[in-house]
């Protein structure tokens, strides 16, 4: 119904695009959180989350009712003030995710190499959303051209040029493909998924390097 365009796309892709991310984020961490011991502070991660993604995901779909991008625009109070909340709540959901780690250490009902999955999962998600500052440090996901390059089909990664989206999301994702991986392929033992996580996480930083050699 709403025909307008932003970057060469329906003003109201991303956030589309941000709601299924966040609902997969969402839905991953309800599962993990649950083997959690500590029931009141996995409460809290799971509040925190919550309330940081909701904020986050509003202030994309405001943004983009608006007919303006919502990241990496400053260019007056208002959207200045968004996008430095975003950061915010991007922040405090990475440090949720990062408590969540920390409190793992005390799970006794899992195998080793799930157990482990899970926390390798976590670690790969919290370094990955540390690679945003390098986006804000240039404000912008494309590298050697502005954003809104011609992409592939609903993602829209550039085709043309580097595009740190993509190490991004695999990193992101490690959350969801670490445990799976250790929870189908190697529940007991460790060193499986230490090797599956070790060239992940290569593939993760292999993406970024080539986003900046393209």
């Amino acid at each position: 119904m709403d025909h307008r365009e932003l970057l060469g796309l329906n003003v109201w892709v991303k956030p589309m695009k941000f709601a299924i991310s966040i609902g997969v984020f969402s839905w991953t961490m309800a599962w993990l959180l649950r083997y959690l011991p500590q029931v009141k502070k996995a409460k809290i991660i799971s509040w925190v989350i919550v309330v940081m993604m909701s904020l986050e995901l509003s202030i994309i779909a405001l943004q983009s009712g608006r007919g303006v991008t919502s990241h990496f625009n400053v260019y007056n109070f208002l959207d200045l003030m968004l996008f430095n909340t975003m950061g915010y709540a991007i922040v405090m959901n990475t440090l949720m995710v990062a408590w969540a780690l920390l409190l793992f250490r005390n799970v006794k009902t899992l195998k080793a190499g799930y157990k482990l999955g899970i926390q390798l999962g976590m670690l790969i998600f919290v370094l990955a959303s540390l690679q945003g500052f390098v986006m804000v440090g240039q404000m912008s996901h494309t590298v050697g051209a502005p954003d809104g390059q011609e992409g592939i089909f609903f993602l829209n990664w550039a085709k043309k040029y580097g595009d740190l989206r993509i190490a991004h999301f695999l990193g992101l994702h490690a959350l969801q493909l670490l445990p799976l991986f250790a929870w189908y392929f190697s529940a007991e033992k460790k060193l499986n998924v230490w090797i599956f996580a070790l060239g992940y996480f290569i593939l993760s930083v292999g993406a970024l390097a080539m986003a900046y050699l393209i």
